[in-house]
């Protein structure tokens, strides 16, 4: 009896506990490894063409990603040589129309070039109705996804009015949404049978211990009688039959047929602009308790005019110089929980004047080192991380340059 209270007072505990949980939110992208995020693929201007779209409705995903130098990429993962395009978002909840890498069709997989930035586009078509979280992604092959910043777009309407309507190679206007459902459903319900008739035959027949004893007498052969052998004759014969059936059917109505395409596209980055601001990393610390990184750099501007260092970036996670602001229209959009738009201080001057090189003391200090998990790099064997710096000119100009290094932390 006191057993049975312990063991009701454990479930009622455990289900007080679940109850008292809120819906989790996150999609998991928190929980890749952060040297993957931080190294590998650096995502920037990326924009959503609107908060909430309509049932049928399109919106496009944009922006711009740069694949890491061979000096950041981490040696453990394997580099871009395929890649292939991607969206994640909660299931099947918008339908992608089209997708673009600097104006290429990305319908087949690719591959990128270290160091090189590309230009990316994705149609979505609204398909199901809610509030959904919706990411750029780039699958890479023996690497993984590598997941872009998230951010939430609304489905208004009813999921009975979508339709996706597409135009066949013979001129055949179909609406993918619904096409073949029903002789998909025929073709379940076939086998389904076939298996169900298949295992009742079984297990009406007497089960485990009479046929232990059986095989343990030396009668297992006595088991199998005719009527089973004939029985799983027929069986072998109909299923045979029914195949054979499904194939001759289906080229008789469908004559004309293509296979799946697996050809890989290729595509040029971006044009290499004259390497303006050049840095060195001198020294990249992490202070665990402050939830802040400082970084030593020595920079030079071979620009034109000044320059002053408006953004730190890794991992989707753009560290903002309020002293410079927000300069382009991305970051006004840009997911508020990987936007800290006051976390990156420069001590001293942050102005570098025309063909002159200057020692940079940066800080990037804000809670998204640890909400984003991004600090638990400091606990991995290769202790290392990438990201990018935005400079800016006096024409408000942008120059990119890539930064990296061993990140050493601190404790105290």
């Amino acid at each position: 009896m006191r057993n049975q209270r312990k063991i009701i007072g454990f479930v009622v505990g455990v289900l007080t506990l679940i109850g008292a949980v809120d819906a989790a939110m996150a999609h998991g992208e928190r929980a890749q490894e952060p040297f993957l995020r931080m190294r590998t693929i650096q995502w920037y201007d990326v924009q959503w063409s609107a908060p909430s779209v309509a049932v049928n409705e399109i919106m496009s995903v944009t922006g711009k990603f740069r694949v890491s130098p061979d000096w950041s990429w981490p040696q453990t993962t394997a580099k871009p040589e395929t890649a292939f395009l991607n969206i994640s978002s909660p299931g099947p909840v918008f339908v992608r129309k089209g997708s673009w890498i600097n104006g290429v069709n990305m319908a087949n997989s690719t591959s990128f070039e270290t160091g090189r930035d590309y230009a990316f586009q994705v149609d979505l078509k609204g398909r199901v109705p809610g509030k959904w979280h919706v990411h750029s992604m780039l699958n890479i092959k023996n690497a993984g996804p590598i997941v872009g910043p998230g951010n939430y777009v609304e489905v208004t309407g009813d999921q009975a009015d979508f339709t996706n309507p597409v135009e066949t190679l013979t001129g055949e206007v179909v609406d993918i949404e619904t096409y073949g459902l029903a002789n998909n459903i025929k073709w379940h319900i076939i086998f389904a049978g076939l298996g169900i008739v298949w295992l009742v035959y079984w297990l009406v027949k007497p089960l485990f211990f009479s046929r232990y004893r059986a095989v343990a007498a030396g009668e297992g052969d006595a088991l199998i009688t005719n009527m089973d052998k004939s029985f799983s004759a027929a069986m072998l014969v109909i299923a045979l039959g029914t195949v054979a059936y499904g194939y001759f059917s289906a080229e008789s109505e469908y004559p004309i047929t293509l296979p799946m395409q697996s050809a890989r596209e290729s595509v040029e980055p971006l044009p290499v602009s004259a390497e303006s601001v050049t840095v060195k990393l001198e020294r990249a610390t992490y202070r665990v308790p402050g939830r802040s990184m400082k970084m030593r750099l020595l920079v030079t501007n071979n620009a034109e005019t000044a320059i002053r260092l408006g953004e730190f970036t890794t991992a989707t996670v753009r560290f903002i110089n309020p002293d410079v602001g927000l300069m382009d229209e991305a970051a006004r959009s840009w997911p508020s929980n990987l936007l800290a738009d006051s976390g990156l201080t420069i001590t001293g001057d942050n102005v570098i004047l025309p063909g002159q090189t200057r020692i940079l003391e940066v800080e990037a200090q804000d809670a998204a080192w640890e909400t984003e998990r991004l600090s638990s790099l400091i606990y991995d064997p290769d202790s290392r991380f990438g990201g990018l710096l935005f400079f800016y000119d006096e024409d408000d100009s942008r120059h990119i340059s890539d930064v990296g290094g061993v990140l050493v932390p601190q404790f105290i």
